[in-house]
């Protein structure tokens, strides 16, 4: 097994698993190559997430440009099945069940989103005889063992310790970050080329996640409903103030526009075609907050 790291990145944990490490950038066509030659599978799970307008001519470089080199690399490399990393942002909008079948109706004001469904869109335009495509679409990963603090965790650790005691009326897509690699893996084996598969355990409303998270850590509290009206203004003063401080904002204009979906993300195709089964939400949940007390980062938030 191998795996493109960047350079600079702590990947010590990857090498302890017997894993290849092979530094590069999925920007680097000619490095991806390298590193993917002689692979039966590829797997192209590299994302970045942003969600400031300053931000989008990167993350086109890498949600767009490191997929074409993915599919290059993959395909001059001899590999039979590459699998890509999508998101639930790149299905859509919309209220009620939503699936892969629904309609992109495109939003370029969200950044995220519209360049994870480009590359989406590239990947699986180029599914051939060949080469057989597939694309996976997580919902937000939660789960143990996690100690860069993903951005998933990082949302985890911030509901379990009170420090986000407001919601919106809104719903949220999770994944287990062990479902979401089982679902990767399934759809290596499983997965129709030129499909995609929504992988999401469940929707809540982000009120009640944030209960469970608190009530998991033992720290029961009210949580706040806040119209979403109220959001916009929060985001811009939010970004004006991070401006000053020369520091990430806690909520932006982009998120605060993405607080209108009401979607909840169906994985049943997912789970007829793949045979995948998640676990309940209750149980990342409970096993995130427990790793994270054990490792001290509940404590030190």
């Amino acid at each position: 097994m191998r795996a493109l790291v960047r350079p600079g990145t702590d990947s010590d944990w990857l090498e302890r698993l017997g894993v290849e490490v092979v530094p590069g950038d999925v920007t680097d066509a000619d490095g991806y190559g390298a590193a993917a030659y002689g692979a039966e599978r590829v797997f192209h799970v590299a994302g970045m997430v942003a969600f400031l307008p300053e931000m989008r001519t990167l993350m086109e470089s890498v949600n767009v440009g490191g997929v074409k080199n993915a599919v290059r690399a993959a395909r001059d490399g001899g590999a039979k099945t590459l699998v890509v990393t999508s998101s639930v942002a790149a299905v859509g909008g919309g209220k009620g069940e939503v699936d892969e079948t629904h309609p992109w109706h495109g939003d370029d004001r969200l950044g995220y989103a519209s360049t994870k469904r480009a590359g989406e869109d590239l990947a699986l335009g180029a599914a051939g005889k060949k080469m057989r495509i597939v694309a996976v679409n997580p919902a937000i990963v939660l789960g143990p063992e996690d100690p860069r603090r993903s951005t998933g965790g990082d949302y985890l650790i911030r509901a379990a310790t009170g420090r986000i005691p407001v919601a919106v009326n809104m719903l949220q897509g999770f994944v287990d970050a062990r479902d979401c690699a089982e679902g990767h893996i399934l759809a290596a084996e499983k997965g129709r080329s030129g499909e995609r598969y929504i992988l999401c355990q469940s929707s809540v409303p982000m009120a009640e996640f944030l209960t469970l998270c608190r009530t998991a850590a033992g720290n029961p509290g009210r949580v706040w409903r806040i119209p979403w009206w109220f959001l916009p203004p929060l985001a811009l003063l939010a970004e004006w103030w991070a401006d000053r401080r020369h520091e990430p904002p806690k909520v932006t204009r982009e998120q605060a526009r993405m607080a209108r979906r009401q979607a909840a993300f169906s994985s049943a195709k997912a789970r007829k075609e793949l045979g995948w089964k998640p676990r309940p939400l209750t149980a990342t949940i409970r096993d995130s907050v427990e790793w994270f007390q054990k490792d001290g980062m509940l404590e030190n938030s």
